[in-house]
């Protein structure tokens, strides 16, 4: 294994873990402050803009001199694959049940796979077959999709979450591209600056949608100590996931990326257990066995390591 390709894994890999803290702690202000999904959305990507933006201007502002080829294509993919993104995932949640669009977005690295196949001609690898089954069984336990309470899909459900891992994955493959001849902070930078605006615009338009009764607040977040644990889930977990990711692609292929990236799952379910108090069914257990090993399997080959 190159040491550019093992800095690549170890990156991901801390990612995967780090981002882990996010579903949590937005279920944590969803449940007990009741903030707004879209509310909350916007707010993190916002901090998260205000830190990197804050960072390259004191310490790289030549970072941020982006030509108007690299510009253009990052600002939309902000538009689509941040803000977009992030508001058909609450959706999704409540059409489908948390464990259901759980799921659903947990198919985006077999999407990663296929594209990169396409944009970056890799080539499909049987040990990335197996690993894609494995941690799509593993998904599917871990989200007790065994339980005949937890399948209660319809046609908008599925296509809405299916657009969400569509989505995820333009943007895994997209930022591997960008990160070639773009600092990958200040990539990071812009595509959460115009998803912040998208956000924007939606809760703007809200109001003339859904009424003014039932539209989420721009500043509906609640105390102070709500206030704190949103730029505390921004900066820790989203900044750092996303950076690191963005990071990691600079010496590993998206479809390994995207693969290591399911190790977001049992990580954040471990975290619920120790923080939330939730608990876990044995098959569940046996489904977060499938992520860790479908995520060692490419770095366990000599195929994959060449």
């Amino acid at each position: 294994m190159t040491p550019s390709r093992r800095t690549g894994l170890i990156l991901c890999t801390i990612a995967a873990v780090v981002w882990a803290g996010t579903a949590p702690g937005i279920k944590y202000l969803l449940d007990v402050y009741h903030v707004p999904g879209v509310t909350l959305a916007f707010w993190r990507d916002v901090f998260v803009t205000i830190a990197v933006m804050g960072m390259l201007l004191v310490r790289n502002r030549a970072a941020l001199r982006v030509s108007r080829a690299d510009f253009t294509p990052l600002a939309l993919l902000g538009v689509v694959s941040i803000g977009i993104y992030h508001a058909l995932w609450i959706w999704s949640v409540s059409l489908n049940g948390a464990a259901i669009a759980v799921v659903l977005i947990y198919l985006f690295p077999t999407f990663v796979t296929i594209g990169a196949r396409f944009m970056f001609g890799e080539q499909l690898r049987t040990v990335q077959v197996i690993g894609l089954l494995l941690s799509l069984i593993g998904m599917g336990l871990l989200v007790k999709l065994y339980d005949p309470e937890q399948i209660k899909l319809n046609w908008l459900g599925i296509v809405v979450g299916l657009t969400t891992a569509v989505l995820q994955a333009f943007y895994v493959l997209y930022t591997q591209k960008a990160v070639r001849t773009v600092n990958p902070w200040a990539s990071l930078g812009i595509t959460m600056a115009t998803g912040s605006l998208t956000l924007l615009a939606m809760l703007i338009a809200a109001p003339l949608v859904v009424g003014q009764e039932a539209a989420p607040g721009i500043f509906a977040v609640g105390d102070l100590t709500a206030w704190l644990i949103l730029v505390a889930l921004a900066i820790g977990p989203t900044l750092g996931g996303y950076a690191l990711f963005n990071l990691s692609l600079q010496h590993i292929p998206a479809s390994t990326g995207g693969l290591i990236l399911v190790l977001e799952a049992p990580v954040a379910s471990a975290i619920a257990i120790l923080f939330l108090g939730e608990q876990l069914m044995a098959l569940q257990y046996m489904g977060m066995a499938l992520i860790f090993v479908s995520i060692l399997l490419p770095t366990l080959t000599k195929k994959a390591d060449a």
